[in-house]
Order: C-alpha cells, then sequence, then structure tokens
C-alpha cells in the first residue's frame, strides 16, 4: 500500500508502511523504519537505523494518578532535498503532523518528537533533542547535544550553540550560548 516514486533505492532490512508515500530520487539506506501515513519528498537521503512515524512519548495520568499512553494520530511530513542522519527518531503528530520543511539537514542521533515543525534550511545537528511542539525557524543552525524544551518556538536564522539547554522562546536574528 505504500507510494514509492521514481529511482527510489530502499536498502536491504528496511520496513516501509502501507500509509507512506516516497517521492522521486528519495535514497534510504538499510534498516531503516517507516511507518504511520508518512510523507517523504523528493531527493531526500535517509540513512541507517532511522525511525520516522512512531508515536512519542504521550502520557496524561488518569483521575487515579496512573499514566496513561495517549494515541498519537497525526502524520509525519518531510520536505524536498532533506538529509535524515542514521539513528535519528522522528515521532509523528498527535492531532497535527511533525513538519520538516525543504532543503533540511538532520545528523545523526537527532530526536525530533511529536508535532515538531522546523523550517527550511535549517540544520539540526548531533545529539540533539526537541521536545513536542518546538518550532523551528528558517535558517536555523541548532548545535550539538542542544535541549529544546517543549511548546518552545525559535525564529528564523538562530544559532543556539555547542550543549544549550533551551527554555525560552528565542526572537529571530539571535545567537544563544
Amino acid at each position: 500500500g505504500a507510494t514509492i516514486g521514481r529511482n527510489v533505492a530502499i536498502g536491504a532490512g528496511c520496513y516501509i508502511g502501507e500509509n507512506v508515500t516516497i517521492g522521486d530520487n528519495t535514497k534510504i539506506l538499510p534498516n531503516v523504519v517507516i511507518m504511520g501515513e508518512v510523507t517523504i519528498g523528493k531527493e531526500c537521503y535517509v540513512k541507517s537505523g532511522v525511525v520516522i512515524g512512531q508515536s512519542g512519548f504521550g502520557f496524561e495520568k488518569d483521575e487515579n494518578g496512573i499514566p496513561m499512553h495517549f494515541p498519537h494520530l497525526g502524520k509525519v511530513i518531510i520536505g524536498d532535498y532533506v538529509y535524515i542522519g542514521a539513528n535519528t527518531a522522528i515521532d509523528r503528530g498527535t492531532l497535527e503532523s511533525t513538519i520538516i520543511g525543504n532543503h533540511v539537514k538532520i545528523d545523526n542521533l537527532v530526536h525530533i518528537a511529536h508535532n515538531v515543525v522546523i523550517g527550511d534550511y535549517s540544520y539540526i545537528i548531533a545529539c540533539t533533542i526537541l521536545g513536542g511542539g518546538v518550532r523551528i525557524g528558517k535558517n536555523c543552525w541548532i548545535a550539538p547535544n542542544v535541549s529544546i524544551k517543549q511548546q518552545l518556538c525559535i525564529g528564523d536564522n538562530v544559532l543556539v550553540g555547542l550543549g544549550a539547554v533551551v527554555l525560552k522562546d528565542v526572537d529571530e536574528n539571535t545567537v544563544v550560548v
């Protein structure tokens, strides 16, 4: 049931779910899992060990304080010319979509939680964690080992320095370290 474009290469040991769409000339290396409603644009490159479309870590306590996992019904939408590094996880949205813009470059070992939106031409570097609902603007550089708290907005043209822990919104055209 998946829709696979022209000249797509899919490596050994991959799982591509029935509601997945992969654009033309995309290359997926071995041992990648893509499931749920996922759209990947054209000319993308996905390295080994990537997992796209799993539900996120979404728990709410019931009236007795028991943690209950709530369903993630959203999608993952990945633009054109996106590079996704090895062992990166991109969670599907809860009710809305997780969206990766065009020409975004994501390094190895990055976690992108549910409902995250990353603007065009942004770079997300190794070991970064983006909490649920984070919004990253266009043309941003998120350095290695950055943690961004859920529901924050990072404006356009922002540089977040090595190892930063971001706890509040960041205005456009800003450097935070």
